[in-house]
């Protein structure tokens, strides 16, 4: 039998054909789990939930790429999702640096607070008291624990103190706000100023001209008592007032 031998150019279609069947077979072959981008990631993401606060924006970024390289390891696109796991570990280092400088500027930020407050407090220190048998007319209110809010007792007194105003009607006085010793300096501070304010803000309702009314903050520099008690905490926490000269 005679053999037959194919024509030029059908083997050269079917070569052709046969080169195209192999390329399409290599080419859907799934490339190697990339394990080790894999691990990083996933290790990465278990570190992302202390950065939230700090850093919301690139942990949803994070967290949004971590899905996507998911999606793609499922469907075996292997080339694809690794790019993605990379990216995934290199977002959560930035969210990482991101709050180191945030946390680093609160710190900051409360260290200069705190210099700020006892140099003022230091300055307050240094202020004599100056009473005069007038301020005996003007009473002191006194405050709950942590709050600048004014009860039935402290109004009664302001009423007499808006009096006391009505009478003299040349007098200017000073609402000194004071706190007890529990909480920082710059709390304090700030606590009683805001004591100090409610008690000036009710006396102009009374009607006294606010132009009349001074306010600064003592914190907790200036106790009328020193023991550390309930009683004695109480006391502390007030507004006095006295009469400018």
């Amino acid at each position: 039998m005679k053999h037959q031998f194919m024509p030029e150019s059908l083997r050269r279609v079917f070569l052709s054909l046969l080169g195209l069947v192999l390329l399409i077979g290599l080419t859907a072959c799934p490339k190697t789990l990339p394990k080790p981008e894999i691990d990083r990631a996933e290790e990465a993401m278990d570190k992302l939930k202390a950065y939230e606060d700090c850093a919301p924006e690139t942990v949803q970024a994070a967290r949004t790429m971590m899905e996507r390289a998911k999606a793609l390891l499922k469907e075996k696109r292997y080339d694809e999702a690794k790019p993605l796991l990379i990216g995934v570990d290199k977002l959560v280092a930035q969210a990482k640096e991101e709050c180191d400088k945030k946390h680093k500027e609160e710190e900051e930020a409360k260290r200069l607070a705190a210099e700020k407050a006892a140099l003022e407090a230091a300055r307050l220190a240094e202020i004599p008291e100056q009473r005069t048998e007038a301020d005996a007319e003007l009473g002191t209110v006194h405050f709950g624990f942590n709050t600048s809010e004014l009860n039935d007792e402290s109004r009664q007194v302001l009423s007499g103190n808006a009096e006391y105003m009505t009478k003299y009607k040349d007098a200017r006085i000073q609402i000194e706000g004071h706190c007890d010793n529990r909480g920082s300096t710059e709390y304090n501070l700030s606590l009683g100023e805001r004591r100090a304010l409610s008690v000036k803000q009710y006396m102009i309702k009374l009607g006294v001209d606010p132009i009349r009314m001074e306010i600064i903050s003592f914190g907790a520099e200036r106790p009328v008592e020193s023991q550390a008690t309930e009683d004695a905490w109480a006391k502390n926490r007030r507004a006095e007032f006295m009469r400018l000269k």
